[in-house]
């Protein structure tokens, strides 16, 4: 029980430190010292080709490597960009910094909630795992909240301030991995076959059942307009409904620590209404608030995106506890991180034309689109999907 809580314990705070963004709100102001808004698409469209084409293989190195020497390589990597960030003198710096810390990012994606899933099934104790989910949803959303203040205030001091202290949080991560205990359940030994065959099993874990199929098919039918929204349409949307440079952070930070309250709500409903009906719900909901974008001002506005942004928090709560509860522990990483690669392609080929499209017919009426488009998804699957108390509850 003592191993357990050390993992757990320390989870917490590798995930505070993962999302220590004390550049949040001032990140943009930074890159335009090296760049216009243009470059800016080009560093954000390098960051999430290779977190999306690195998902998969990163995925396969934590089980098969094992998940805590992964966490190490994935905060060291990314304290490594963030001081290359601080400290670049020039655009092209700046582009590498965000690739190391994009390799860094994708080693830790589904890596921690792996090892914690892991740990909880190994002492019989994976029942709880929504809670402890939940728990890390929430300081997943109060470090950036909390940290993006402070960071508005050591940019006035020094624009590099904010990066420095985010690279000092990446080492405070690195540390605390050293400390986490490797769950002994299921491992596999590393060579070229097991990485070829933990590859291949990352996509069969998504689709080895017709019931895991369709979780899989309604869980990516919101989250890819989750990545949408997350990315680049919510900072379209708050600047179309009003919101002002010097204000933009402070809504941003209140946001994230209702959603954190929020997301403590994540056992309640599962246990209320059922996973399936609980994925419906935040999706439709999501939905509504987008449809509703062409029509809101300032203050409805933002409470459109407040709400959005809280269930599409729950979501992702939603989807790691489907996708752990449905996945052999030896294709856990592997497995979160192919679902991860899947859901990011369509922004990666879509990014571009989103923001056209919303230079062209303005971002409240794309939201509108892409509301209509996740209203059909969540019809289509409701009548095609039958429940199953086995898998879907």
């Amino acid at each position: 029980m003592k191993k357990i809580h050390k993992n757990i314990a320390i989870a917490y705070l590798l995930t505070f430190c993962k999302n220590s963004w004390f550049w949040l709100g001032v990140w943009v102001f930074y890159y335009l010292r090296f760049t216009n808004y243009a470059g800016i698409g080009i560093i954000e469209t390098v960051l999430i080709i290779t977190m999306t084409l690195t998902e998969i293989p990163t995925g396969a190195i934590a089980d098969l490597f094992g998940k805590r020497k992964t966490l190490f390589l994935s905060f060291l990597l990314q304290a490594v960009g963030a001081l290359w960030m601080a400290l670049t003198p020039n655009f092209s710096g700046l582009v590498l910094s965000v690739f190391v810390m994009g390799i860094g990012g994708t080693l830790y994606s589904g890596t921690l909630e792996a090892l914690v899933y892991d740990t909880l099934k190994q002492n019989k104790l994976e029942s709880t795992y929504d809670r402890t989910i939940s728990v890390m949803s929430s300081i997943q959303l109060v470090a950036p909240a909390v940290c993006g203040i402070i960071g508005g205030f050591l940019y006035v001091v020094s624009p590099s301030l904010p990066f420095f202290a985010n690279a000092a949080f990446y080492f405070l991560g690195i540390v605390g991995t050293v400390f986490l205990v490797e769950p002994l359940i299921d491992t596999e030994k590393f060579s070229w076959v097991n990485y070829i065959n933990q590859t291949k099993q990352g996509i069969k874990q998504l689709v080895k059942t017709i019931n895991i199929r369709n979780q899989t098919i309604l869980l990516l039918s919101i989250g890819v307009i989750g990545v949408i929204l997350d990315e680049m349409l919510y900072s379209f949307l708050g600047v179309e409904f009003g919101l002002k440079a010097e204000s933009i952070g402070i809504v941003w930070a209140i946001i994230f620590l209702i959603s954190a309250a929020a997301v403590q709500t994540t056992p309640f409903i599962r246990k209320s209404l059922g996973d399936k009906k609980a994925v419906i719900l935040t999706g439709g909901v999501i939905a509504l608030t987008l449809i509703m974008s062409p029509m809101l001002g300032l203050m409805f506005g933002v409470i459109s995106i407040l709400f959005s942004s809280t269930f599409l928090a729950i979501l992702t709560n939603l989807t790691s506890i489907i996708v752990n509860k449905n996945t052999e522990s030896k294709y856990r990483a592997t497995t979160l991180s192919t679902f991860n690669m899947i859901k990011n392609i369509p922004y990666v080929l879509s990014a571009y034309f989103i923001g056209s499209l919303s230079d062209s017919i303005s971002a409240k009426n794309s939201a509108f689109v892409l509301g209509v488009i996740l209203i059909f998804f969540l019809v289509f699957q409701t009548i095609k999907v039958k429940p199953n108390n086995q898998t879907a509850n």
